[in-house]
């Protein structure tokens, strides 16, 4: 599975989100399921799928699909050549 894939389905599984749901525009307290609660959810399936660990400052600026993104490529997650 490639990492992008990865990564659209730990938001689908820790939002407990619909398949055809759109995430790549989803940011942090702007859908019911994108709570603080999801929030703690969500880090932990992340950093489970792709074996990192995201501290507690990092946390702060994962606030949208695409800055997880950022983030994780400052870990060392290749989303460009899978």
């Amino acid at each position: 599975m490639k990492n992008i894939e990865k990564y659209r389905n730990a938001f689908m599984d820790a939002l407990e989100l619909e398949e055809d749901e759109a995430v790549e525009n989803l940011a942090l307290g702007e859908t019911s399921e994108w709570d603080s609660l999801g929030h703690m959810i969500l880090i932990s399936t992340i950093e489970d799928a792709f074996d990192v660990s995201i501290e507690s400052e990092e946390m702060t600026e994962f606030d949208s699909y695409r800055s997880g993104m950022e983030l994780l490529k400052r870990l060392g997650v290749d989303f460009v050549n899978e």
